[in-house]
């Protein structure tokens, strides 16, 4: 990562704006989607070595965009964290259909050992200030970790213990709105940390089940269970919690929550449901819309709402990209979809294995893709290939067996324009 610059922004078109306390500095975010077609901007991908063991595929496992929009963090299964930086040629302007597409190198690769539970950016990250461009993560048989984004040093961590004293990973973590304080939920207990103050020092709150993930907003919190249920918190100024409700719907265990820019919605998705539920928090008995994709493993497949608020994207694991734009679906504010009924916006088949995580840039009209899973070994071609054993299948079951041990495999991080590209509209 550098130092000497920031990315600026000079499109027109949208509905959000920032006010200065010297002067009023609007900031339009560009229309999205609008040429109903995208352009692969940048790609890198992953392979296993040739004496790698089976199980060791290096498939993506969730990216997520730097506050500033400078560059992009991605963690890769048995390959640690790396954060890759997002070319000076498109912090403004627009860019044409034929660009060449660039590789991308990771500026910044952290070898973490074990599986990455969890992993988000600090929310103050500004590129022209060293000390805030930092990420937090937390792993398998590990404390959470503050990591350095200019040298992938790690700054410091924060360890939970147990009852008997024994330190415990994190199952999920996030910053509180105001980026002072660190939430960590594990299976008990959530945990809060002061970020000035690492070690061992912090305040709990019991739960119920496990903390699977968050999503906050000012001074809420929501937090997925691998029970199926959606809890809300209210947080005050001194830490603590107060449980306002639960929200059951989903079939299997939540991964992954999103609120809307204005904290009313929450949309939520789950392993194994095939459903994207939009609840709002005022009347959280019952959803207030459910959009459909396709989840069929129990990965956490990534979803986000643009800056602007009006598109909800989302990946699944046949490798398409769903957008629900607001002008033609009203997904925020009422039911327009069923299970039976796909109504999304658009649809973009951009990778060939799963689509399991996406973010939406802060800044700019490109949204980044990552995708891949683990892939099984067929038993049944075992026994063909070494003891020329053959089992008489039906076509419906060959099918579902090559759905499910397919080779097909695709380990790859990409960039793509989604705004206006001038040629074709």
């Amino acid at each position: 990562m550098e130092e000497d610059f920031i990315l600026e922004n000079n499109d027109e078109n949208c509905e959000t704006s920032h006010m200065d306390t010297e002067e009023t500095d609007i900031f339009t975010y560009p229309t999205l989607f609008s040429s109903k077609s995208l352009v692969e901007l940048c790609n890198s991908s992953w392979s296993r070595s040739q004496n790698a063991k089976q199980n060791v595929q290096p498939y993506l496992r969730g990216c997520k965009w730097s506050p500033d929009g400078t560059c992009c963090l991605t963690v890769v299964n048995n390959d640690g964290v790396h954060v890759t930086e997002l070319p000076r040629d498109l912090y403004s302007g627009s860019i044409s259909p034929d660009r060449t597409i660039n590789i991308l190198d990771s500026v910044i690769h952290v070898k973490e050992a074990g599986l990455v539970y969890d992993f988000c950016w600090y929310p103050g990250m500004n590129s022209s200030i060293p000390e805030t461009c930092c990420w937090l993560t937390t792993r398998q048989n590990a404390p959470l970790q503050f990591w350095d984004a200019f040298d992938g040093s790690l700054r410091c961590s924060y360890r939970g213990f147990n009852a008997v004293d024994e330190m415990e990973p994190a199952l999920s973590v996030t910053f509180n709105s105001e980026g002072d304080r660190i939430v960590a939920g594990y299976k008990k207990y959530l945990r809060t940390f002061d970020v000035e103050r690492p070690g061992r020092d912090f305040a709990e709150h019991k739960i119920n089940s496990p903390a699977s993930c968050f999503a906050t907003h000012d001074n809420l919190l929501a937090m997925g269970s691998w029970n199926t249920t959606i809890t809300l918190y209210n947080i005050s100024e001194f830490g603590t919690y107060k449980s306002i409700g639960k929200m059951h719907g989903h079939s299997g265990g939540v991964t992954h929550l999103k609120f809307t820019q204005d904290g009313q919605k929450l949309v939520s998705g789950a392993r194994k449901d095939h459903r994207l539920l939009i609840w709002d928090i005022r009347y959280y008995q019952r959803p207030l819309n459910v959009l459909s994709r396709v989840v069929d493993t129990n990965q956490r497949i990534y979803f986000d709402i643009s800056p602007c608020g009006k598109y909800l994207v989302t990946g699944g694991t046949d490798g398409v990209i769903k957008v629900w734009d607001a002008d033609n679906i009203d997904w925020i504010n009422r039911l327009d979809a069923t299970d039976d009924k796909d109504n999304a916006t658009y649809r973009f088949p951009l990778h060939k294995d799963c689509c399991n995580s996406l973010s939406i840039h802060p800044l700019r009209p490109i949204l980044a893709t990552g995708s891949g899973q683990y892939h099984f070994e067929d038993p049944a071609q075992d026994l063909e290939e070494n003891f020329g054993v053959q089992e008489d299948i039906t076509e419906t079951d060959k099918g579902l067996r090559n759905d499910k041990y397919s080779k097909i495999a695709e380990n790859s991080l990409g960039f793509w324009w989604i705004g206006d590209i001038p040629q074709v509209t």
